[in-house]
């Protein structure tokens, strides 16, 4: 999809037309806030957790598995809760190869993506490991949108260097990968266009 038809679904999305190439499949509930873009919702079950008491800045992330591959939230939410003993998905909101948006924990609740900086974050995983390979194009598309809705829904400015951010930007990783970090200028230049 190049920018001129992604800006054409943009605004059919705030026009309540939606993005007709992401109609959810049979058991999935799929909602688009306020203008955004079609987010699915699973149904996951989650320990107890606390709400976040403000939004400062969007953390973006990669699922950085030894192969780059496409990882549901399903997986992610099992492996957090089993494996590192979280409430579930550390990760506010997914997004598969396709471009597929899932919501992971409720935005309004504290993460677990970023540590020491989950109570005022909203974290974003994009799937893949984006040392060895390159982010879709579908999933930059869907960034943009998600990250630009994201900034008019908390009032962030898109242009202050500490609101769109690597995991990198914050603790000692290598997340979100290099080509998808070198990716987050243009993600910032895109969602000034919205601001």
């Amino acid at each position: 999809m190049d920018r001129r038809e992604f800006l054409k679904c943009s605004v059919a999305a705030v026009l309540g037309l939606g993005f007709p190439f992401l109609l959810p499949a049979t058991g999935e509930a799929a909602f688009s806030g306020a203008g955004g873009p079609t987010i699915y919702k699973r149904s996951l079950h989650f320990n107890s957790y606390a709400k976040r008491s403000s939004t400062d800045s969007i953390v973006i992330h990669h699922t950085g598995l030894s192969v780059d591959k496409d990882s549901t939230v399903q997986e992610i939410h099992r492996l957090h809760q089993q494996e590192n003993g979280w409430a579930g998905i550390g990760y506010h909101y997914l997004i598969h190869k396709n471009g597929k948006i899932d919501q992971g924990r409720a935005p309004e609740q504290v993460g677990a993506h970023a540590w020491k900086h989950n109570g005022n974050t909203i974290g974003i995983c994009v799937a893949g490991n984006f040392n060895l390979a390159r982010p879709t194009a579908s999933q930059i598309n869907s960034l943009n949108a998600l990250v630009a809705w994201l900034c008019m829904q908390y009032r962030l400015n898109p242009t202050r260097k500490d609101t769109i951010l690597g995991h990198c930007d914050l603790n000692s990783t290598d997340c979100p990968g290099k080509h998808l970090y070198s990716l987050l200028g243009n993600v910032r230049r895109y969602c000034r266009e919205f601001d």
